[in-house]
């Protein structure tokens, strides 16, 4: 559930052109294939030479010696390319995008993939891969302008790019073809983002809170504002997310403690060491042949995967053979607006 933030303005209104953002949607990578849909234009940045790559055609590009290579002709990093038509698009491993593309040699051989796009057209990639497009229309627009506004807190004109494309910051799948409902939430919202005493609010969103938002943690750096405050939500409790279970071994758990500086050789017992003011767990205590040990939750939560580790909000853990049960609420950190409320 999200607590209205107000006043809303328009995020076009700054500088009077409709805002672009950068976003990573390949880092590192040895090589990925290309395949056009229409003539595009290739630039060498550095010495502004131009060339022009075949329409319905497959190329592969890599990086070597520091340069950008493209089915073999190597050219100058970074190297832009621009659809020779507009709104024609690009097929980069599997994804369509229509957006310019920068490729960067990122040194051994690798390659960072950057698309330049509009805002808007970036948030159509963004809310399918959020929010089902089958869900309520106002749902979508809450959604819409939750991902706006925190995009827009991510521009930072010094950096190589503003965001990534993945669940670490929000999911953005390219420019398939977008639902007509995704098109409305996102043009009927348009330019509406959401501030508080002036400011944007880094609007974080996740899957279901279990019944209970959490406050932003200052660990990730974040001012604890009013509209980030935990709150009681009644509405996830619908939620397929609202409860999970999951079994971790014994072998995994003592591998984790070991990684967090633990000499122990054997877990003895687990249990809460300390909660946040919403219910969830900060740490655990674990029980050892070599003592106690005390770890975070959210780093047990990454060793083991945050698709099976679904949230800090732990309701029991009882010993199972060879290991132990977790049984918790809501899948996310929690943070900020769950996107079942607005549903």
């Amino acid at each position: 559930m999200c607590l209205p933030v107000s006043p809303l303005r328009s995020a076009a209104a700054r500088g009077g052109s409709a805002p672009r953002i950068r976003v990573a949607i390949v880092l590192g990578s040895p090589a990925i294939r290309l395949r056009t849909s229409a003539k595009i234009y290739v630039e060498e940045m550095k010495t502004g030479e131009k060339y022009q790559l075949l329409g319905k055609a497959s190329y592969e590009i890599g990086s070597a010696g520091g340069a950008i290579s493209i089915s073999g002709q190597k050219l100058s990093s970074p190297v832009k390319l621009m659809a020779a038509e507009g709104g024609d698009h690009m097929r980069l491993a599997g994804r369509l995008y229509k957006g310019d593309i920068l490729l960067k040699a990122s040194g051994a051989g690798r390659i960072d993939i950057i698309e330049s796009l509009s805002l808007e057209d970036y948030l159509c990639g963004v809310l399918p891969a959020e929010m089902s497009p089958d869900w309520p229309l106002e749902a979508l627009k809450a959604q819409a302008v939750a991902s706006r506004t925190y995009a827009l807190k991510q521009i930072n004109p010094a950096k190589d790019y503003d965001i990534t494309d993945g669940v670490e910051m929000q999911v953005y799948k390219g420019s398939a073809v977008v639902s007509p409902r995704i098109t409305e939430a996102v043009n009927s919202t348009r330019g509406q983002v959401l501030r508080y005493r002036n400011k944007l609010v880094t609007a974080f969103f996740h899957a279901c809170c279990g019944g209970h938002t959490a406050a932003v943690n200052s660990a990730w750096g974040e001012e604890v504002i009013k509209p980030l405050y935990g709150i009681v939500d009644p509405f996830c409790k619908e939620s397929n997310h609202y409860r999970w279970s999951l079994f971790v071994s014994s072998r995994d758990l003592l591998t984790f403690i070991q990684t967090q500086g633990s000499t122990a050789l054997k877990i003895t017992g687990i249990k809460a060491a300390q909660k946040d003011r919403s219910g969830r767990l900060i740490s655990l205590k674990f029980s050892t042949d070599q003592g106690s040990t005390t770890a975070l939750v959210k780093e047990l939560r990454k060793a083991v995967g945050t698709y099976e580790f679904r949230s800090t909000y732990l309701t029991r853990i009882t010993p199972a053979k060879n290991g132990y049960d977790f049984e918790g609420r809501g899948w996310g950190t929690a943070w900020a607006c769950a996107r079942t409320g607005p549903k």
